[in-house]
């Protein structure tokens, strides 16, 4: 429901699935945090309906518009990300004729390919299918209203289904033998009980702030609003937490946060804070509460 001015607004229906496509097509940036590459594009007897690409894990994203609540997402996303695996040297092709770039297979993450399903509904039954933890799969949910106003709402996974229940046929076994969905728990593998709990503190506080959601990267677990907010990454004695603020504007009187602009790093932002204490975390939340207003949705 979305309300504005005291009114609340009237669902509207899409033309048709073209008009969506279109609408997400222009705005893949704002919607995916993606860089749109190709629309229909064919690939052998394919034909996939939006290609991304996301700078952040260095791999393509998939995106194909839905309206039929009885299609099977499972089938369907495993074949496409399949055929990308088979077929790497088209993709690349393909993304280097759009962005006069010179990449070659090797410069991508595969592993982090990903397949994006967008539409005005899903069945119980294909939420039910996707919402393990370990399958490359994002379901994003659009609802238009009167005045044009288009939401996007991603359905979020089921944190006590991990990949290992996973339904696993042929195809699913050669895509997920080179696609790793990472949760949290696989950055905790090294690290001591101590910053596991520290973690669980910090993450208690940053979700507190508001609507965040929580993406575990290959290298940095991410909390997100409209863009990164913050990313943790996870060491033996420590947390690393990079705060998405450009260099000059985040407000450190005390001189808490380093400046990492000019080196190198996984991290989004220019500043990192070091926890390793309880005593840290106010500390860092601070930094993350100026971030939030910055990138929140």
């Amino acid at each position: 429901m979305i309300i504005q001015n005291g009114k609340i607004l009237k669902r509207k229906e899409f033309k048709n699935e073209k008009e969506l496509q279109t609408f997400v097509e222009e705005n893949m940036e704002q919607i995916l945090g993606c860089e749109f590459i190709a629309t229909e594009f064919a690939v052998d007897n394919y034909r996939l309906d939006s290609l991304a690409y996301n700078k952040e894990s260095n791999s393509f994203v998939i995106v194909e518009y839905k309206n039929i609540r009885n299609t099977s997402l499972v089938d369907q996303g495993y074949a496409y990300l399949g055929l990308m695996l088979k077929r790497k040297e088209a993709f690349v092709l393909k993304y280097n004729n759009v962005t006069n770039s010179n990449l070659e297979p090797k410069d991508i993450d595969w592993s982090q390919s990903r397949i994006a399903f967008i539409s005005p509904e899903f069945s119980q039954r294909q939420i039910n299918a996707t919402e393990f933890q370990g399958m490359p799969f994002d379901l994003i949910k659009v609802a238009k209203y009167e005045g044009n106003i288009i939401e996007f709402t991603k359905i979020q996974k089921d944190l006590n289904l991990n990949s290992n229940v996973t339904p696993k046929t042929k195809e699913s076994n050669e895509v997920m033998r080179e696609i790793k969905v990472y949760t949290e728990a696989d950055h905790f593998e090294k690290s001591s009980s101590k910053i596991k709990e520290l973690y669980s503190d910090l993450k208690e506080e940053i979700l507190n702030l508001g609507d965040i959601d929580i993406e575990p990267k290959k290298l940095y677990i991410a909390f997100k609003g409209n863009s990164n907010i913050a990313d943790a990454e996870i060491y033996a004695s420590k947390i690393r937490l990079f705060i998405n603020m450009k260099k000059g504007t985040l407000k450190d009187p005390m001189g808490y946060a380093q400046d990492i602009s000019n080196a190198g790093h996984h991290g989004n932002g220019d500043y990192v804070i070091d926890i390793k204490e309880t005593e840290d975390i106010p500390k860092a939340i601070e930094f993350v509460r100026q971030s939030y207003e910055v990138n929140k949705k």
